[in-house]
């Protein structure tokens, strides 16, 4: 342990002296750009943008500063906080290969995930978005509607017999993770990871809901990665990672335990489905496996080979499954589908299930619209097709992620420097952004700019999306979905993206046409964990008064013909 610490300490030593160094002999191109003073010496303004309380700040920052800020990380590294719509468009579109995943993200998703989307960077990560963004196309998901009408039929089920005649209170929060979780292992992996017949989680639910909180807890220290994953090979990491006196840290090599026994159980269940797909084609007829992980496999063995993904990157796409396609050849997948599908779904449709609870107007023109779709067509369940038709659902949707995005911001470092516009008042004016700069891009801060929107743009207004079905300010984000920096954009935008409003409509139209939703008398928080999640305010523990995870809200059952309560 003490040599861990002697390298840490040799590794915070270095960047010192460079600090040293550059504030001696150096002229800052950033020294014009205005923000707030750092928090801390050492740490300057990350123990703000990391804190679980910080949301507050980042707003502030936008507020205060406009759409260029300057922030400080350790020792007085100057960095950017960047929210104008100019300056994006240049940095994760027009030049984006000048702005790239930093070293820190990159490294701890190797860790965690292996090679995967989200883990690599330049060629390698192109090849694997091609294939990877084929097996998201329409034809897919029109395929797997009826799964995701299975377990939202199921959740509806469960919630109606803990819901009496006046009305029951309820832990949505708690039911959206598991549903997301649930959605994304039957249609991603072809498993059930949660059957939703219990209410108390299986270790591996509760392993899969922990594991980014538990990361965003080591935002600090997560700045060392780089670093420390070149300390010897995977056995003495893992050593000395046993031997660091630090409960998110052990909390976290834990939960990969538990992942990884799971996949010991999904290696057996896979497998028995896969050979017998196989021996199905052989006699000719049609595989039944429709899941997204064999399409991606599918459609591996099927483009030329230059393009091919091989067995390591294949392994970086899915979580902790073994898969036995032949007799020689084994592939290790671990997914970086569940867990990008997994928290941000869960948190949207928490937020939308609140926003709704506030506005029962609201709740009840999206219960009528997708009612008289129902009627007209004679179905309870609708098709893809008329989930895109209908406009207060989707305006719903769409709002909520502008609004309140589950990610607020990501990081990318600059790979050369580069001149990038942004607005200063009325004037168009251009900064170098030196080579090494780390850019916070501010999601949330540029999904509420007036530029792009226009006046109002902080509010929660469904209908804007009505009226205008856009933006109305001068401005355009680079944004892949509805114009907004939700799912980002460019090279490194969510490839899923589809996949979860998919799911968010299916569910909410399944249960907004059971239930009614109310809010309680608790006071609900969002805590920002990388991903924000609700929580009730002040929650008396034996260890003190803490938020208490979770999103309590009041169902009241609809007349099953009228709809009415």
């Amino acid at each position: 342990m003490s040599v861990l610490r002697n390298l840490l300490l040799l590794y915070a030593t270095v960047k010192f002296l460079g600090w040293i160094w550059r504030w001696l002999f150096t002229r800052s191109n950033l020294h014009h750009i205005p923000g707030p003073a750092p928090g801390s010496w050492v740490k300057g303004n990350l123990g703000q943008l990391f804190n679980p309380k910080g949301l507050e700040f980042h707003q502030r920052l936008v507020d205060t500063y406009g759409g260029m800020v300057k922030v400080y990380g350790f020792f007085g590294d100057e960095q950017l906080y960047i929210s104008d719509p100019q300056a994006l468009r240049t940095i994760i579109q027009k030049e984006q290969d000048a702005f790239e995943e930093t070293s820190i993200f990159l490294e701890t998703n190797k860790v965690i995930f292996g090679p995967g989307l989200v883990a690599t960077k330049g060629e390698q990560h192109r090849r694997q978005r091609k294939l990877t963004a084929s097996i998201f196309g329409i034809s897919q998901l029109r395929q797997i509607v009826p799964t995701f009408y299975d377990i939202a039929e199921k959740l509806t089920d469960v919630l109606t017999r803990e819901v009496d005649g006046a009305g029951s209170k309820i832990d949505m929060g708690e039911w959206m993770s598991r549903v997301a979780l649930e959605s994304v292992g039957r249609t991603v992996l072809g498993y059930s990871f949660d059957p939703l017949d219990s209410t108390t989680n299986n270790p591996y639910t509760s392993a899969i809901k922990e594991l980014i909180p538990t990361v965003f807890r080591l935002s600090l220290i997560r700045q060392f990665a780089p670093f420390l994953v070149r300390l010897g090979p995977p056995w003495l990491r893992r050593k000395l990672v046993e031997h660091i006196p630090h409960s998110a840290v052990q909390k976290l090599k834990n939960m990969s335990d538990v992942m990884h026994k799971k996949a010991v159980e999904i290696l057996h269940h896979k497998r028995e489905e896969l050979e017998h797909n196989l021996h199905d084609t052989e006699k000719g007829h049609e595989g039944r496996l429709k899941d997204i992980i064999s399409a991606l496999v599918r459609i591996n063995g099927s483009v030329p080979e230059h393009e091919r993904l091989s067995e390591n990157e294949l392994t970086g796409q899915m979580t902790y499954v073994h898969l036995q396609l032949e007799k020689r050849q084994r592939v290790e997948i671990r997914s970086v589908l569940i867990f990008g599908a997994l928290d941000t779904t869960s948190a949207t449709l928490s937020r939308i299930l609140w926003q709704l609870s506030r506005r029962e107007d609201i709740q009840e023109k999206i219960r009528q619209e997708i009612q008289e779709l129902q009627n007209e067509r004679g179905i309870d369940r609708l098709s893809y097709e008329d989930l895109s038709n209908l406009p207060w659902l989707d305006a719903l949707v769409k709002e909520t992620l502008r609004l309140y995005p589950p990610v607020p911001f990501v990081r990318r470092v600059a790979t050369r420097d580069c001149a990038v516009p942004y607005m200063q008042g009325d004037e168009l004016v251009y900064v170098t952004i030196p080579k090494g700069t780390i850019v916070f891009v501010s999601i949330a801060g540029s999904n509420r700019s007036e530029q792009v929107w226009g006046p109002g743009a902080g509010e929660w207004k469904p209908e804007r999306w009505i009226e205008s079905g856009n933006s109305k300010g001068k401005e355009r984000l680079p944004g892949v979905y509805a114009g907004m920096m939700s799912f980002l954009g460019g090279q490194r935008s969510c490839v899923g993206y589809q996949f979860a409003v998919l799911e968010m409509k299916i569910v909410l139209s399944t249960v907004l046409s059971t239930f009614r939703f109310k809010a309680t008398e608790d006071e609900i928080v969002w805590n920002l964990s990388q991903i924000i999640s609700p929580a009730v305010r002040q929650f008396q523990t034996t260890h003190g008064t803490e938020d208490r995870k979770g999103l309590p809200l009041t169902l009241e059952k609809l007349h099953p013909d009228s709809r009415q309560a």
